[in-house]
């Protein structure tokens, strides 16, 4: 079922399952795949699963590059201490099962667990891609498991983002809307880091307007974060260092730069020639070129991997979030003497 299907039933008749994988349409295509919709309805489930004030005792979130099956099994099959119930979430799902070609008995304790899993724990399973030829896949859709996040239609992404500014107790007019979609493509995440953005520029002001869309890049984007990832590129520490205070004195949070900084460079890299996918919108790709030429693809791939350790660190070692985005930033713009040499 897809997950509009997926919430109806559950605002309706609850929870059929405590098993479920969160994928991409039927065609297994990452394109096919919306993480955004996914991680929504998660913190619902979450919500609705976990007692108040227990989050931080009861959530076990796994990564299917780091972690094997029967630790996510043995987690599951555990009863919780700390609370009633727990949830187990396991993202990156497609990895975890990679043995199952080469070793059938390495998923055998999972299905078993599938066919008669505890009341208690909510297993919660994310695939970026899948194979609905493997075992796995079909023994979550024998318990009506599966749950297809397909992308958005226009129509869908137009209803979403008013949503989305609803909650904020935001209206946004319909040329501003065209606007932002047409900036930014159909993608939630692209979507997010814009309406971060568009947020911050717009402050109390409850009505979005166009001007506000066109000023908002401008001001945040272009004198913020462009300002940053340009003394990044250009190897200036110090400037660097001084941009990123004020922005987190502005009130941005640091994950929440983290996310835009690596959606600037992910964005960069899609415009160099050995990546297949584009940036979704040419307002983007025409924004990141510049950022492309003066970075070169070696140091893209190596920022994006810095962005990604530094998220990992303050989500799993309890790294201070600022000193961590600190150390990042100045990773990132540091200049070996020699290179300043030779420019």
């Amino acid at each position: 079922m897809n997950i509009k299907q997926f919430k109806e039933i559950v605002s309706k008749k609850g929870l059929s399952t405590n098993c479920l994988l969160f994928c991409p349409s039927l065609s297994g295509n990452k394109e096919s795949f919306e993480p955004v919709l996914a991680d929504e309805t998660i913190d619902e489930l979450t919500k609705n699963f976990i007692p108040e004030g227990m989050e931080s005792l009861a959530i076990r979130t796994f990564y299917g590059d780091e972690s094997r099956l029967d630790e996510v099994v043995m987690e599951c099959s555990t009863l919780p201490f700390f609370s009633p119930r727990k949830v187990v979430i396991v993202r990156k799902f497609e990895l975890l099962d990679r043995s199952e070609k080469t070793d059938a008995k390495a998923i055998r304790p999972m299905l078993d667990y599938l066919q008669n899993p505890l009341d208690t724990t909510l297993l919660i399973c994310v695939a970026e891609g899948i194979d609905t030829r493997k075992p796995i896949y079909r023994a979550f859709e024998a318990i009506d498991g599966v749950i297809e996040c397909p992308a958005l239609t226009l129509i869908e992404l137009r209803d979403w983002i008013n949503k989305y500014l609803k909650n904020k107790k935001k209206k946004i007019s319909p040329d501003a809307l065209e606007e932002l979609i047409s900036r930014c493509g159909s993608k939630l995440s692209d979507i997010q880091n814009a309406l971060t953005l568009l947020l911050g520029f717009v402050g109390e002001k409850e009505n979005i307007t166009l001007k506000d869309v066109l000023e908002s890049c401008a001001d945040v984007a272009e004198e913020s974060i462009w300002h940053l990832t340009d003394a990044i590129a250009l190897g200036n520490m110090k400037g660097a260092w001084l941009i990123l205070n004020d922005l987190i004195n502005q009130g941005k949070e640091p994950p929440e730069i983290i996310s835009v900084l690596h959606w600037l460079l992910e964005n960069a890299y899609k415009t160099t020639e050995l990546s297949e996918e584009k940036p979704r919108s040419t307002f983007v790709a025409n924004k990141v070129a510049p950022l492309a030429k003066r970075f070169g693809l070696k140091k893209l791939v190596t920022a994006m991997n810095l962005c990604n350790e530094t998220t990992y660190a303050m989500r799993q070692t309890g790294t201070d979030e600022r000193t961590a985005l600190e150390l990042l930033v100045l990773k990132l713009s540091y200049t070996p003497e020699k290179s300043k040499t030779k420019k």
